[in-house]
């Protein structure tokens, strides 16, 4: 009986032991830092992948035009002037329809400087007729001086913004910038001007320095003598509040410009002549005149050979394209 007493306690003994082996197995095959056999490699932590937060689609923005929620990838931008064609261009942006340039100088109705990178871009006549905007599908409106009236009929159309003309183009071309967000490229864009304007201020010190200087518009068989800095104009923003020449005295002051009679012309005393010429038949007839009959053979800048004809960009108007290529050639225009 002892010996059977005694094998049944071992018995007992040795299912305690399986028993407790057994759940410890299992606890570690469930889970827990045992889980890995001795010599195998230690599994990974598990990643958690965030989910990238969608872009916007949608951007608030406020101009003149107001406070509008506008696309934040336009696809579809349509421009009322014409001027603007060179902004959005120098920001990387073309747009799939802008008004016609209607001067003579035009290359099927684009701005000339600019018709290569324009080919495929609509075209249509610069007026508040909405048709060829409203068919030209747009996903932004942006509104130049000539819709200032009407604003809110374009935003009927689509989500509209206004930029109001400024001489110094560079603070409409940053404030474009910052309204499309693209600061940086609007930055940049405004640097490579001021740049190549600082090469031209000093080529010109050298070339003309106190020389006095005059730009005259010829256009309906008249002669238009632009003022002297401060004045409004791009020519003379250009000339005078930039590059710092010296007007003639019989620039205005206080005014953009004014007629300037044949008369006058007789006794003008500009070293340099700057000439934008209209192109129709009777103002380069004038201009002809001008620089070979004996009458004004005295003004000095005939004289010297130093008259330059100019086209109407960046002249009258335009952006960081032509205003910056400008500057090169005044460089090229005028010999020291």
């Amino acid at each position: 009986m002892q010996k059977w007493g005694l094998l049944l306690a071992m018995s007992a003994l040795i299912m305690i032991l399986l028993a407790a082996c057994g759940g410890e197995n299992k606890a570690t095959n469930e889970g827990g830092e045992g889980s890995t056999a001795p010599g195998s490699a230690s599994p990974s932590p598990e990643v958690i992948e965030e989910t990238p937060e969608p872009s916007p689609t949608v951007r608030t923005v406020t101009t003149l035009a107001g406070t509008v929620d506008i696309p934040a990838n336009p696809e579809r931008i349509v421009l009322t002037y014409d001027d603007d064609v060179d902004h959005f261009l120098a920001l990387g942006l073309k747009p799939v329809a802008a008004p016609l340039y209607d001067r003579d100088d035009n290359i099927n109705g684009y701005l000339p400087y600019l018709a290569d990178q324009l080919e495929g871009m609509g075209t249509f006549p610069l007026s508040t007729d909405f048709e060829p905007i409203v068919a030209a599908e747009p996903d932004l409106l942006v509104a130049g001086y000539h819709h200032r009236e009407v604003l809110t009929e374009l935003q009927k159309i689509a989500p509209t913004v206004y930029f109001e003309w400024d001489v110094d183009w560079r603070k409409t071309h940053l404030e474009m910038g910052r309204l499309l967000n693209l600061e940086e490229k609007a930055k940049s864009n405004v640097d490579a001007f001021n740049a190549e304007m600082e090469i031209t201020k000093t080529y010109v010190a050298d070339a003309i320095g106190d020389e006095p200087v005059a730009f005259i518009k010829v256009r309906q068989n008249q002669l238009e003598l632009y003022g002297g800095p401060g004045t409004g104009s791009s020519a003379s923003f250009i000339l005078y509040d930039l590059l710092g020449l010296t007007p003639v005295k019989d620039a205005a002051t206080d005014t953009w410009g004014a007629q300037f009679s044949l008369e006058s012309f007789t006794g003008l005393e500009a070293e340099h002549l700057f000439l934008l010429v209209q192109g129709n038949d009777e103002n380069a007839a004038l201009v002809d005149d001008l620089l070979s009959n004996e009458l004004y053979k005295n003004v000095p800048a005939i004289q010297k050979g130093q008259v330059y004809k100019v086209n109407s960009y960046p002249w009258e108007r335009g952006g960081p394209i032509v205003f910056t290529e400008g500057m090169k050639q005044i460089r090229e225009m005028i010999k020291p």
